[in-house]
């Protein structure tokens, strides 16, 4: 195994690509959402995310905004306990004696 980080982003041949494929998108536009969603985005789910793109006829380049995770699921990190804890309140309300009318 190799210390080289792949895949490493590659985002001027992605931008060929995208030209070369899609001659009806703005590629400035393209670079403009790229770079708007490196932040939120690693380069493998970017490259991705762009050649589907590429490949829907009716897709555009802001189109990749929207691929985007939502902010809040990438820094919501709860601990093993939440969950157990609300299984556990689950099976208890599911377990539960109910009334009935005729008591």
């Amino acid at each position: 195994m190799n210390d080289i980080d792949v895949p490493r982003p590659a985002t001027a041949q992605l931008l060929a690509l995208a030209a070369a494929c899609r001659p009806d998108w703005s590629i400035d536009e393209l670079r403009d959402v790229v770079a708007l969603s490196r932040p939120d985005m690693t380069w493998g789910r970017v490259l991705i995310a762009v050649t589907q793109l590429i490949a829907d006829p009716d897709a555009e380049p802001p189109d990749l905004l929207a691929a985007r995770p939502e902010a809040w699921r990438q820094r919501r990190h709860l601990p093993p306990e939440t969950a157990q804890r609300g299984a556990a309140a689950v099976r208890a309300a599911l377990n539960q004696p109910t009334e009935s009318d005729c008591s």
